[in-house]
């Protein structure tokens, strides 16, 4: 089985997309092979070994997040000092609606929290108009560019025959950039596939939230979040759709999978999913969806303990596990976190 494991993460810049990663400056970066960049610029043959290598990767990280066991329920982190107390939640940023995961130790995380902070503002007026500009001037070519101009011929064929089974036709794709391409086509399976980002965690938590009178606060922008794969160079960004190509014919039994390790509360499965550069495509794609974004969240829940209350931090679960999670992070900074 190949598990288009990039997909998962994919989720959380579906949460923004549906609403319509990354470097310390706010300027978001452009692609290194800029231009009218071919295929013949990208090394094939390398992308070519990685795809090859990747199914045998991806069949032993999925027999080895099956033998692990969690709690039962999502896990929960705690970090705290003598007035403040910061709940550290993995959320799925897409669910399916029938599933309950709410447990008695979530519930009432929520109901104490003065803030939840959540990875980005996705519905403000701000965020929409942030989003919507990012959208159309870092998401489509500017330069007279195609998106199959990237691929070898090959690759356009195999990208054609994923576009057919989520139902979307090339045409429609080809002023996208690779990143941009990759998130649509994951988007329009996950929603085809019965995945709802009204019934994922952070909406539940927010309508929560909003019931008891609690505040919110973001770890990043929409343009911080978007950037890391916007900021790939061309190469890396179809390393990524190619990811996500390979993954189309398995439909979204990785985000399945990801979804049951999470709602058991197992942080090793989830680790061994996700915090693993070749699950995800490449090494730079892991770097800018995982750890770039968690070395810059760290800092700011480490700020959070100068201010007395409670949080509720709620990010997406990959980020919370594995050895480049938050939670390391804040370990290694010295800090006691509670939890698995």
């Amino acid at each position: 089985m190949k598990l288009p494991l990039a997909r998962s993460l994919l989720a959380g810049c579906a949460a923004l997309l549906l609403a319509a990663c990354q470097p310390t400056e706010t300027e978001t970066k452009t692609p290194a092979e800029g231009g009218q960049a071919t295929a013949e610029a990208c090394d094939v043959s390398r992308r070519a070994e990685l795809r090859s290598v990747r199914p045998e990767l991806e069949a032993a990280a999925l027999e080895a997040a099956k033998a692990s066991r969690g709690g039962g329920s999502p896990a929960l982190w705690t970090l705290r000092d003598e007035d403040t107390t910061i709940h550290l939640l993995g959320t799925v940023h897409l669910l399916r609606p029938e599933l309950d995961w709410m447990s008695p130790e979530i519930e009432a995380a929520i109901a104490g929290a003065g803030t939840v902070v959540f990875e980005a503002d996705t519905t403000s007026p701000e965020a929409q108009r942030e989003l919507m500009k990012f959208y159309t001037t870092q998401g489509f070519f500017t330069d007279g560019a195609q998106l199959t101009n990237f691929l070898s011929e090959g690759e356009t064929e195999e990208l054609k025959a994923a576009l057919e089974t989520v139902g979307l036709p090339i045409e429609a794709l080809l002023p996208h950039r690779p990143w941009m391409a990759a998130v649509n086509i994951s988007v329009t399976q996950m929603l085809d596939e019965g995945f709802d980002p009204e019934s994922g965690v952070e909406k539940v938590i927010e309508r929560a939230a909003l019931s008891h009178g609690a505040g919110f606060a973001y770890l990043e922008t929409v343009e911080q979040q978007l950037g890391g794969l916007a900021g790939l160079s061309y190469c890396d960004q179809v390393d990524f759709l190619m990811a996500t190509v390979d993954g189309v014919g398995e439909g979204t039994a990785a985000l399945d999978l990801l979804v049951d390790e999470w709602a058991d509360g197992d942080v090793t499965g989830i680790g061994v999913l996700m915090a693993n550069p070749e699950m995800l495509g490449s090494q730079p794609i892991y770097d800018v969806m995982m750890t770039d974004r968690n070395a810059l969240w760290v800092p700011q829940i480490m700020a959070m303990l100068e201010e007395p209350g409670t949080v509720l931090v709620a990010v997406g679960a990959g980020h919370l596990a594995g050895k480049d999670s938050v939670i390391e992070m804040l370990r290694n900074e010295g800090y006691t976190v509670e939890g698995p």
